[in-house]
């Protein structure tokens, strides 16, 4: 009965770690950006928690994503083990009490609620509207400001720049030195900024899609990292026009000094 008893225990003690281990992963590559909310809550994608899945569709649904729909496979991002914490993860979520909704709720198939008003000047206001628009791949999927958007790229507001060709120019040169060539034992070869690595393991933010998704890798499936000289931002920011480009600069520089 104690040997039974044991191992019961120690069983619980791995789910609960692999719970745990998939909870950290969808935190940092599901409930981000425009997708699903925070602890499963309804984001732009459908509402997880409270709701009982079979964990054979999760694996499915996660590794292989849903055709004609915003749901990516993951099967090319996370490995096997990291998609099956996820698929634990969520399917703990189905007993899961309620939360708290978060100050900046979003409806499923909404997307964002509505702001709290933006008391800065109206350049200032234009900018920051344009910094998290939902409906393009927006400054916020990469930079972070005043608790918003998702801290991939520089702190864009340390200092703020004068004028947009001045901020363009400071991201361009950031990017030279950081952004990265990944090269994989599978033959994926993709651009990436690194996060942090070991000697066992890598952890990249990989820049195919938007918003970043965040990585994890053993070392031996890594080949190489090697500086990316044609990864360029223009790719993203040609979204603008020169004066939205300018209203975004005035908001930040609103965000860093008041005025």
């Amino acid at each position: 009965m104690m040997i039974v008893l044991a191992l019961l225990l120690a069983q619980a003690a791995a789910d609960s770690a692999l719970v745990a281990r998939g909870e950290r992963i969808f935190a940092q590559s599901c409930s981000v950006g425009y997708c699903h909310g925070v602890a499963g809550a309804a984001g732009r994608g459908p509402r997880l928690r409270g709701r009982s899945f079979a964990k054979d569709y999760l694996y499915s649904v996660v590794r292989d994503g849903i055709p004609s729909s915003a749901m990516p496979a993951w099967k090319d991002r996370l490995r096997d083990e990291d998609i099956r914490a996820v698929v634990e993860y969520v399917a703990s979520l189905a007993t899961a009490p309620e939360v708290a909704p978060p100050t900046n709720p979003m409806p499923p198939g909404v997307g964002p609620a509505s702001q709290p008003i933006f008391n800065g000047p109206p350049q200032a206001a234009r900018g920051h509207a344009l910094f998290s628009d939902p409906v393009r791949d927006s400054c916020s999927t990469c930079h972070a400001v005043g608790g918003r958007g998702i801290a991939v790229g520089p702190d864009l507001t340390a200092p703020p720049a004068k004028n947009a060709p001045e901020m363009l120019s400071r991201i361009h040169a950031t990017e030279s030195r950081h952004v990265l060539t990944a090269a994989l034992q599978s033959g994926e070869r993709f651009p990436a900024l690194l996060v942090s690595q070991t000697g066992d393991e890598v952890r990249l933010h990989d820049l195919t899609s938007a918003p970043p998704v965040l990585r994890t890798f053993a070392r031996s499936q890594v080949i190489s990292l090697a500086q990316n000289p044609a990864w360029r931002h223009d790719d993203f920011s040609k979204n603008y026009s020169a004066a939205e480009l300018e209203d975004i600069v005035g908001y930040l520089r609103w965000a860093a000094t008041g005025r």
